[in-house]
């Protein structure tokens, strides 16, 4: 079949008519093969391979294609059939085999000189990185696809498809303005593509929920004709409507009318999300015994494809505890536990990360040790209790995992784990004890680990305290974090919040930890935001009575060993001048001399223009070092990618300081701390506040030392020159104890805990 230039055809996915200009246009989103690719004839493995995506076999599909792809002369047809195969790899996970399908498929675009294609692919590739968490990268190639289609615009098709990749990633970015008018060009330019601009109006509606939108977007995606993207576009505006309660009618049909479709189709992977989502639609009325059998009924259609099961695992359990049978909710939620740490073990070994693994999955792990703490308390017997505490803590050490796994989006965590000891062999120190505190709507639960395996539970309920909710406590901290951040703020209100908290987190455990001399927080979302330290009795801050630090777990923290003090080797650098749009840091000279002196060291500090990111590189490949210390601007962002160190001549992201750290592959042991004394965390973000807690764990050292804001500078060097004084020069200090010393100096010379308070030691505490 032959298209002349000009003639009018249309889209065998979209519906759309549009004019070809020398090659069949067949855009439509990632996943559209040409009209001259398709046959009529259900023997036509390319029908088959397609058929089988749409219904979830994603290996039988890409069995297919991988035969069919390679057999092509048709340069154009290989990357309409690569693009499909790229799409496959991308659900199963595989994303070395995605990319280089992608790959293949831009090499075949530039070579026939098909701008509308390498559009195409440009925007699937900004796809890729988008889901695995690359934001520069999914931007840049987004742009990429915008800039070869839109400008002039080539097709008006093809630039509607490119626009909606870019919007994705301003959206993921939280740029959610630009986002909502890059979707609304796109969906003027998409008027004659059905398919599409009923897609567009779906996304519109996940960043700007408006009524007549919605219904306008319905009454387009019912007039389509009945396909694969029909049951799914039908089934996103029946979930979008489930949280709304006068639109309960309209989600109960649209489900409907999706199930209806999906059952005519055989698709069953729709089936399962048609079920599902009714049976959300019914426990969000408390009509739960109905919902339970629809929920059922998506686990037996769904069969073992984790990235769904666990959706109606999780939904099973709530389901479950509503109608008061904990062990039942228990079970339910195991499961989809079980399930989600196979997706998580396969995304890693892909090398891939999907948005599943986000804040609602999260959910599942952190009410799962809700129940086993619910069930803990129930307990009539010491041996389940203990069972059912230390199940609680191994649920919050895979939650704190997951966590640190999707704000890093690679497999730092699993390494570590993969070397990790039982926690018990970990916490061996008689005068160490570690505190889990959760935050629950109406209560705070904290756990407390002591050595010998001891498990304590403390519950502090809103009747008790007032203060023991989440939404009370959320206005506290934010008051609190501010109050921390400025030197000139009220000091008699300050210690009331630190008061305050000090009551809700560490007063009932007092009495358990009177032999105690170091605390390690595992700190819950919004406590990361603040340094316990600050906290106060009435009397003291917490950090007179405690050595304090944090860590994201103690299945993240490597196995106990002190600090050797002998043959110290430490690299140092820092930036003195303003560089890059960055001010000042007079002080950092003196403190990186004051420290050479206390520590003395072979290797000459790299200081403003010799702070070069190749220099860093240079020396961290050819010396193993004990300590590293940067005095220079760093911002922890919400997203990993956005945060950095600032070099002489570029800023050093946290992917590259793990690389250069981990190059001295001869190093028997990793750097013992990692020190970043001018570094701080957007203000209040408990994403930001992640990177920074995990931030040993990224950088592939036993310790690091950060700050939660941009300390006075004058007070940081002072604050630094105590603590490598009780480093370098007190064997008998443990980490966590020099810390200690130093803020408690500070604290004599700076009495706001602006000046002291703001620096957490991370990790290893040895």
């Amino acid at each position: 079949m032959k298209i002349r230039f000009g003639t009018r055809i249309r889209c065998t996915r979209c519906y759309g008519y549009f004019y070809c200009k020398n090659v069949v246009l067949f855009l439509c989103l990632a996943l559209t093969i040409s009209t001259t690719t398709l046959a009529a004839a259900d023997s036509n493995p390319l029908i088959i391979a397609q058929r089988a995506f749409e219904q979830g076999h994603f290996s039988q599909a890409i069995k297919q294609w991988e035969k069919i792809w390679p057999q092509l002369r048709s340069k154009r047809k290989k990357i309409d059939v690569l693009l499909q195969l790229a799409a496959a790899y991308q659900s199963l996970g595989l994303a070395q085999k995605s990319v280089i399908a992608l790959s293949h498929a831009l090499s075949n675009a530039k070579q026939a000189n098909d701008k509308i294609r390498q559009a195409l692919v440009l925007g699937s590739l900004s796809d890729f990185y988008l889901l695995s968490r690359d934001l520069d990268k999914a931007d840049k190639y987004a742009q990429q696809s915008v800039q070869l289609v839109c400008h002039p615009v080539e097709s008006r098709l093809a630039c509607a498809t490119a626009l909606n990749y870019h919007a994705n990633v301003l959206s993921l970015q939280e740029n959610y303005q630009q986002a909502l008018e890059t979707y609304q060009k796109s969906l003027a330019l998409a008027h004659d593509a059905p398919v599409f601009s009923a897609k567009l109006r779906t996304n519109l509606l996940q960043l700007e929920f408006k009524r007549d939108n919605f219904e306008a977007a319905l009454s387009q995606m019912k007039a389509l004709p009945d396909s694969h993207d029909k049951v799914f576009g039908l089934l996103k505006l029946g979930y979008l409507a489930i949280e709304r309660a006068e639109m309960k009618l309209i989600a109960y049909q649209t489900l409907q009318e999706s199930w209806q479709l999906a059952h005519k189709r055989a698709d069953k992977r729709a089936m399962a999300y048609a079920k599902g989502y009714l049976g959300k639609l019914y426990e969000k009325y408390g009509r739960n015994q109905e919902a339970e059998r629809l929920t059922r009924q998506a686990i037996f259609l769904t069969g073992n494809a984790p990235d769904m099961i666990y959706l109606w695992q999780w939904q099973l359990g709530r389901l479950r505890q509503a109608q008061k049978d904990l062990r039942g909710a228990i079970a339910a939620y195991q499961q989809a536990v079980k399930h989600l740490q196979t997706l998580r073990r396969a995304m890693v070994q892909g090398g891939y990360r999907t948005p599943l693994q986000a804040k609602t999955a999260d959910s599942v792990y952190y009410e799962l040790a809700d129940l086993w703490l619910q069930a803990a308390r129930r307990a009539t017997d010491d041996s389940r209790r203990k069972e059912a505490l230390f199940n609680a803590r191994e649920t919050l050490e895979l939650l704190k995992a997951v966590e640190l796994e999707n704000y890093f989006q690679d497999d730092c965590v699993t390494a570590l784990q993969a070397k990790r000891r039982n926690i018990d062999d970990i916490l061996t120190e008689a005068h160490t004890a570690v505190l889990y505190p959760m935050i629950f709507s109406e209560r705070v639960e904290l756990l407390l680990s002591l050595s010998g395996g001891r498990l304590k539970q403390f519950t502090v309920t809103s009747q008790e305290n007032p203060n023991a909710t989440k939404a009370k406590l959320a206005k506290i901290v934010k008051e609190f974090q501010k109050q921390l951040r400025k030197p000139n703020s009220n000091y008699r209100r300050l210690l009331l919040n630190a008061r305050t908290l000090y009551d809700v987190f560490i007063k009932k455990i007092v009495a358990e930890v009177q032999d105690i001399n170091t605390l390690i927080i595992v700190p819950d979302s919004l406590l990361r935001t603040i340094p316990f330290a600050a906290l106060h009795d009435g009397r003291q801050f917490l950090i007179e009575r405690y050595a304090l630090a944090i860590t994201p777990g103690l299945s993240l923290t490597e196995a106990p060993k002190t600090l050797k003090r002998d043959n110290i080797n430490m690299l140092m650098a820092g930036l003195s001048e303003a560089v890059q749009g960055f001010g000042k840091l007079p002080h950092v000279v003196e403190s990186i001399e004051a420290i050479k002196q206390i520590c003395p060291t072979t290797t000459p500090p790299l200081v403003n223009k010799s702070f070069l990111k190749s220099r860093v590189r240079i020396n961290l490949e050819q010396t193993a070092y004990t300590l590293v210390y940067f005095a220079t601007h760093g911002k922890f962002e919400r997203h990993s990618a956005l945060s950095f160190l600032l070099t002489y001549d570029d800023k050093l992201n946290f992917n590259e300081l793990e690389q250069f750290m981990s190059l001295s592959q001869f190093r028997e042991e990793p750097v013992e701390l990692l020190t970043l004394s001018a570094c701080e965390t957007a203000v209040g973000d408990e994403q930001a506040a992640l990177g920074l807690a995990g931030i040993a764990v990224k950088a592939g050292a036993r310790s690091a030392v950060a700050s939660l804001w941009l300390v006075d500078e004058e007070s940081t060097a002072s604050l630094m020159k105590y603590f490598y004084s009780a480093i370098c020069n007190h064997p008998n200090f443990s980490k966590a104890q020099a810390l200690q010393q130093a803020q408690l100096l500070a604290s004599r010379r700076y009495k706001h805990p602006y000046y002291w308070a703001a620096f957490l030691l991370i990790g290893n505490w040895f």
